[in-house]
């Protein structure tokens, strides 16, 4: 969408885009909320319930603000507010989410790979149950 903007295609390109990436993320939250509801887990059995809740809380809450910011670009664009010059809301919410999507790797390999994963399992057999 970027990229068809500062080439000053306002017809079709940055529409797809913009509507595609709402579309992620609003498919990202809406996966989220599945696991919370199926997770055997609460915020209140452990300490990784506790941390695996309040880092993908608070991502999912940044994730909900990128998608509303990425709706309002998408107004804006519709109303012809940004040329291929001027753009810089759109360019903000872009840099957003590359911090948002960086923050969701680190989240993914600490959550999911290290703590809950296949890495935690092999370290703890590697050191026969000694962690420490």
């Amino acid at each position: 969408a970027h990229k068809s903007v500062r080439l000053k295609d306002y017809d079709v390109g940055p529409f797809i885009g913009l509507l595609m990436t709402i579309l992620c993320g609003a498919v990202f939250f809406l996966v989220q909320v599945r696991e919370y509801y199926w997770n055997s887990y609460s915020i209140a059995d452990s300490v990784y319930g506790s941390v695996f809740y309040l880092l993908t809380g608070f991502h999912g809450a940044h994730v909900v603000v990128g998608t509303i910011w990425l709706t309002v670009s998408l107004v804006r664009l519709w109303r012809g507010e940004f040329s291929s010059q001027r753009h810089f809301g759109f360019e903000a919410c872009i840099w957003y989410w590359h911090f948002v999507d960086v923050v969701w790797v680190t989240l993914w390999l600490v959550v999911y790979v290290w703590f809950g994963g296949w890495l935690y399992m092999w370290w703890f057999k590697m050191w026969d149950g000694d962690i420490y």
